[in-house]
């Protein structure tokens, strides 16, 4: 049968055997679908995908597998407009999830912006793993409470006194950072480093099981092949139906990043011995920059997973890049882009400024560092 001519001058990435039949992959499995959209699960590569609401329509279908003709036909009768008009929807809405390695079709390569903006969206990341659980997916969660004034009052004590150990950390570091100062006792450094990040994964790692989270694995992570640093597989907190445990489990790792940075900055305030306080601050230091590396919005840190949790949008920090060099190189816009409401584009948008926002008090915290060896 040959192509319909409602598929006739699309983009080469757009277009699929128009006349053939599309599914899903068969590792890919459904998970939750309502109101916000679908998310779906790679058995595979354990990654999870949500798409928007749009695609609730095409979901029943590519789990049996249909041609994109009849999925044009059937969104042209549904919404009453032309097969040209269907057609374009239809093809922007496979091209991205056949992108996303969703379809039992291979992804096709794409041009060089394209590539640049994959490779920006998904950060290479290498892993060593030292402990896995193979049980089946599972996030069972707890029974949702009333809100009550107790819980209103412990979820705010904890963020301001996080907020406070923040500030004396910062404070110590700024007025008693002193690299000069340190001496033999800098071999203390990398060591509480070492046993800071345990129990900041640890703490991921006790809020997942305290919410029934199954746990896949644990270990070593290499940031862009070379970075290391320990990590535990969260991923499954996703499958909770409710919000909060999914905030609570994300931001754990932060209050610890924050509370042992506070420790550290209190210690070297209290302290008159001039070795030790020189590495309390340096300790202070380093763990904010800890801090500053969890709460980055530019890589899949606590932070975005966060935001991620607090927001319902599981693949935020990815489109909200694609969306943002959509607009710098004219990139043309992908489904999801071409249907997200105006409070999404703005949120992108937010991002983009809190993306910027972050790297300038990075930068400050690297000018007070290089400030300490020069005196």
């Amino acid at each position: 049968m040959p192509r319909s001519n409602a598929a006739s001058g699309l983009a080469d990435d757009a277009q699929l055997a128009w006349d053939l039949p599309v599914a899903f992959a068969p590792p890919v499995e459904i998970v939750s679908g309502d109101s916000s959209g679908v998310l779906l699960y790679r058995k595979d590569t354990g990654r999870y995908f949500q798409l928007g609401r749009s695609s609730r329509l095409f979901i029943p279908h590519l789990q049996e597998g249909v041609t994109p003709e009849y999925l044009v036909r059937k969104v042209s009768d549904l919404f009453q407009v032309q097969e040209p008009v269907a057609a374009h929807t239809v093809a922007r809405f496979l091209s991205e999830i056949r992108g996303m390695g969703l379809l039992n079709v291979p992804p096709m390569e794409k041009g060089r912006r394209g590539r640049a903006s994959r490779v920006l969206a998904d950060i290479p990341m290498r892993r060593l793993v030292l402990v896995r659980d193979t049980s089946p997916p599972a996030a069972s969660g707890r029974p949702a409470t009333p809100r009550s004034l107790t819980r209103i009052i412990a979820g705010t004590s904890v963020f301001v006194v996080a907020l406070l150990a923040a500030g004396v950390a910062a404070l110590a570091a700024i007025r008693l950072l002193d690299v000069r100062a340190l001496g033999s006792t800098s071999i203390v450094i990398p060591l509480v480093l070492l046993l800071h990040l345990t129990l900041h994964e640890a703490s991921h790692w006790l809020a997942c099981r305290y919410y029934g989270v199954t746990v896949p694995e644990a270990g070593i992570a290499f940031w862009f092949g070379i970075l290391p640093r320990p990590y535990v597989d969260r991923s499954h907190a996703y499958r909770l139906a409710r919000r909060t445990p999914l905030v609570v489990i994300t931001t754990s790792g932060i209050v610890v990043d924050a509370l042992n940075a506070g420790i550290a900055g209190t210690l070297a305030f209290a302290t008159d011995d001039p070795a030790l306080r020189a590495t309390a601050a340096a300790v202070a230091y380093t763990l904010l920059m800890t801090l500053a590396n969890d709460v980055n919005p530019l890589l899949p840190s606590d932070g975005l997973h966060a935001i991620e949790a607090a927001t319902g949008h599981h693949s935020f920090r990815r489109r909200a890049i694609q969306y943002l060099l959509t607009l710098a190189l004219r990139l043309p816009p992908s489904h999801h882009h071409e249907f997200a409401s105006r409070r999404l584009r703005l949120l992108y948008l937010g991002y983009g400024v809190l993306a910027l926002a972050y790297l300038a008090v990075v930068a400050l915290l690297v000018v007070r560092f290089i400030a300490s060896i020069g005196g």
